[in-house]
């Protein structure tokens, strides 16, 4: 679960970056010609193209005045794609094929994913991120190929900008060596983080933001939003973190509060602290930890709302923390038993343990979660969960928070309730919750899936049915 420089660490968020080939001359010569010598028909070879490379708009001075609209219209090779609705950043996973067989490259070298997000105060390009490597997208690289590949990016940087490099190295959420590039009116930002990643931001120098720090809890008030016709309550201007193909949910849901508070934390990062693996992603206990250690570089909390059952995100290691866990067992027993009971008088399928349909839960056993969610009636067990006082309470917490401009990190079970649309449909999830409904009770929230995924709406007895946990990041001022 998964940088406090100067003017160029924050305004660098996350940058893609693609190059406009120029035109192919048209030939106007017919595909066949005879020549005097030999009749024979000769077929016209076709020109080879170039691979695109980032060089073309990494180099262009105009850049910084140049429209994301007008940005995507010229790269269309690179498979753009907007991260949200608002069409407020673009994301490539860097490739010029959608079927992922050609990789662009920047300044000769192979790379990876691209983001692209707007400036601050219009619409044009505002930072660039380039990913030469990330363990989440590209698995595990040999020390040797890793450090021959970071010495490529920097070598190439060096001899196509024209300048130096200085060693900008500092200690801050996760260690990194950083290496700074200027030329005419862009810094360039060489990050490694050994094994992990290897990433080029770039940002215009005319920036005037002088440092990141996190956002105070006041001033986030101004982004919730009340829409008196709808009734919804909800936080605007969170940035979406598109976690791709990687099990990376809680990663890019951490990052995603992080830069809605100013800070350029990125899903790789969290991922690198919190032990993540794009296959497996996160435990519950590994991210609560993990966001445990960068919370005093980060200037937040780590406040847990609600577990299901109570203790799933402690360390049973320790004494407090199996205790709470054993009573959660309890209450999760005692849900089963009176689901078993419902789901007889109502008629529908009960929880079967070993091929048997048990009234009551034999003491010894424990039944899993994911068991609950895959083979009980829905809405029987639904109608078990909203007669708990724990309901009136998760919905308390949401409203607490949301009014406060905090959004709520959500961990769930997907698959109990049919929701359409998703590239994952049954497991382990995590998700942002960012407002609610009291009209309609309604949870509004977001997926880390990019464009489509950036609000959406669930009827909020079902929400609490799915849940596993709730926790904030509020700032500490």
């Amino acid at each position: 679960m998964k940088l406090k420089n100067s003017i160029l660490l924050a305004a660098l968020i996350a940058t893609p970056t693609t190059h406009l080939l120029a035109d192919q001359a048209t030939d106007t010569l017919p595909a066949i010609s005879f020549s005097k010598k030999n009749k024979k028909n000769k077929k016209k070879k076709e020109p080879k193209k170039a691979i695109p490379d980032t060089s073309a708009f990494l180099l262009d001075e105009g850049l910084w005045e140049m429209s994301l609209d007008d940005f995507l219209k010229k790269n269309n090779q690179f498979q753009f794609k907007w991260l949200s609705k608002e069409k407020n950043g673009l994301r490539s996973e860097g490739y010029t094929t959608p079927e992922h067989s050609k990789k662009i490259t920047t300044f000769g070298v192979p790379t990876g994913e691209i983001i692209i997000r707007k400036a601050r105060k219009n619409r044009n390009v505002g930072s660039l991120t380039i990913f030469y490597y990330n363990q989440g997208d590209d698995g595990s690289m040999s020390s040797p190929n890793f450090k021959s590949l970071a010495e490529k990016a920097k070598q190439t940087i060096t001899e196509k900008t024209g300048s130096k490099p200085s060693d900008i190295s500092k200690k801050g959420v996760v260690n990194l060596k950083k290496w700074i590039w200027k030329r005419n009116n862009t810094a360039y930002l060489l990050e490694i983080s050994k094994g992990q990643f290897i990433r080029l931001r770039a940002a215009s120098l005319k920036s005037n933001r002088d440092g990141e720090s996190t956002a105070n809890r006041s001033s986030l008030k101004s982004n919730v939003s009340y829409d008196r016709s709808s009734g919804d309550v909800y936080i605007r201007n969170i940035p979406m973190v598109d976690q791709g193909r990687k099990g990376y949910c809680a990663c890019a849901t951490t990052a995603r509060i992080y830069q809605y508070y100013g800070r350029t934390t990125d899903q790789h990062e969290i991922a690198q602290i919190a032990g993540s693996t794009a296959q497996g992603g996160t435990s519950p206990a590994e991210m609560i930890a993990a966001i445990k250690k960068v919370t005093k570089n980060l200037h937040t909390k780590v406040l847990v709302l609600y577990e299901y059952p109570k203790g799933i995100g402690s360390k049973l290691d320790r004494g407090r923390g199996y205790k709470k866990y054993e009573s959660g067992i309890k209450e999760l027993m005692k849900d089963i038993n009176s689901y078993q009971k419902l789901a007889k008088k109502k008629g529908v399928k009960g929880l079967r343990i070993d091929g048997e349909e048990y009234k009551r839960v034999p003491r010894h056993y424990t039944v899993s979660t994911q068991l609950i969610y895959s083979e009980t009636d829905p809405e029987t067990y639904r109608e078990v969960m909203i007669k708990k006082s724990s309901y009136n309470r998760f919905q308390r917490s949401i409203e607490k928070y949301i009014n406060q401009g905090i959004p709520v990190a959500w961990g769930l079970q997907l698959g109990m309730f049919k929701e359409q649309g998703l590239p994952q449909s049954r497991g382990g999830h995590m998700r942002l919750i960012i407002g609610y409904n009291k009209k309609t009770k309604e949870l509004i929230y977001s997926d880390s899936w990019g464009e489509g995924h950036g609000k959406k709406k669930m009827d909020m007895g079902n929400a609490f049915t799915m849940t596993s946990m709730l926790l904030v990041l509020p700032p500490n001022k």
